[in-house]
């Protein structure tokens, strides 16, 4: 990972690894930012990681055609952003209300990932996340065919912030 900005609210900054795999998991929906001749292209999806030697990659399944596959064949730099909130005190006074929220934001390059071996490793890395972890859950090796069908698109941070903030 690499830092090229000091985020300006440093008190609010998440660096440790687990916490950063928290939100990682915790977390359903990564919005991929895409610029498509100078316009902005957002996309919710599912998405998987690996969180290794502190490098993140996350992973996602698609069809292999659409807006989003042929803007990554012609600008494969992409933005990213994951975040969830949780809303504490709540009260009929606004003045009580109280909300913390978690986000993890980066760039990446996405790439198309064709090799079955890697593709059948990030789909089942995807099912148990969307499963709950569960360290006897062995699923069933995913068929050729089922894994040739399926568009696998694999994005390694080139840089990640992850904050907390608490209003009151």
């Amino acid at each position: 990972m690499t830092q090229t900005r000091a985020m300006r609210a440093i008190n609010c900054q998440i660096t440790n690894e687990d916490e950063i795999r928290n939100i990682l998991d915790s977390c359903e929906r990564c919005r991929l930012g895409f610029s498509e001749n100078g316009m902005p292209y957002i996309v919710p999806m599912n998405y998987g990681y690996t969180y290794e030697n502190g490098v993140i990659t996350l992973f996602f399944h698609s069809s292999g055609e659409g807006r989003k596959v042929e803007i990554i064949k012609q600008n494969p730099v992409v933005c990213f952003e994951i975040d969830y909130d949780t809303k504490l005190n709540p009260d009929d006074n606004p003045d009580r209300h109280a909300v913390m929220w978690e986000s993890l934001i980066g760039t990446g390059t996405a790439q198309i990932v064709t090799n079955l071996d890697e593709k059948r490793r990030m789909l089942g890395n995807m099912m148990r996340k969307f499963r709950g972890y569960n360290p006897h859950y062995r699923p069933t090796p995913l068929t050729e065919s089922r894994v040739i069908d399926v568009l696998m698109i694999k994005l390694v941070l080139d840089e990640f912030k992850a904050k907390r903030v608490f209003h009151r």
